[in-house]
């Protein structure tokens, strides 16, 4: 499988989410949006219901909320190509997996989003019954964090315990980290400050570099 670069849309604007999103519409047929409660950290972005589902792109919905299986009902009307959401969000097993069923029940693709604390071991249960694992560069939330690269071990661990399962990786990739992030064979690479927010260079420019870089 080849990589895959997804942008990835944080904010609180739903004209900046919508201007993002005709942006991510020329460069690619997936995008990623990442929906966040003001409880799961002190941030705050749109809603589910500010979210139009551009009818010819592949919607990840990255979930970084408390009240779980409330989003994830809101989120399966927008019809999303995968569901995810945090792994620490969720404190019980039968929780979790509670979330992972009633994605899947509906139709869709179940993800879990671990934070660079979380190791593999703690999730392997896990992952057999979802399909994309999400590594956090830096804990989620907040973007223009530090990449942390010591998470790019993870791709590896998790594939030795499901090979087929989709992984990808969110938070911090530019043109620091970006040797550090092929190294890690991933199949999904989101971007979204260094995408949407570089002062040096436009949106599809940035897109080519990246496609160059990691295909």
């Amino acid at each position: 499988m080849s990589v895959k670069i997804v942008p990835a849309i944080l904010t609180d604007s739903v004209e900046e989410l919508n201007s993002q999103l005709r942006i991510a519409r020329q460069l690619t047929d997936r995008v990623q949006i990442d929906i966040i409660d003001g409880e799961y950290v002190e941030n705050t972005t749109i809603k589910p219901s500010d979210i139009q589902k551009p009818i010819d792109s592949k919607l990840d919905l990255h979930l970084m909320v408390n009240d779980v299986s409330s989003y994830i009902n809101q989120c399966i009307a927008l019809n999303p190509y995968t569901i995810i959401f945090q792994f620490d969000a969720l404190k019980l097993q039968r929780d979790i997996l509670a979330a992972i069923d009633a994605i899947k029940s509906a139709g869709f693709r179940a993800g879990l989003a671990i934070n660079p604390e979380v190791e593999i071991s703690m999730v392997e249960k896990y992952l057999p019954k979802i399909d994309h694992i999400l590594i956090m560069g830096y804990p989620a939330g907040f973007t223009g964090q530090k990449f942390q690269r010591s998470v790019i071990d993870k791709v590896a661990e998790a594939r030795a315990i499901q090979a087929d399962i989709e992984v990808g990786i969110d938070g911090g990739v530019n043109h620091q980290t970006l040797k550090a992030v092929a190294s890690g064979d991933f199949d999904v690479v989101n971007v979204n400050t260094y995408l949407f927010h570089n002062p040096e260079s436009d949106p599809l420019t940035v897109y080519s570099q990246l496609m160059e870089a990691l295909l």
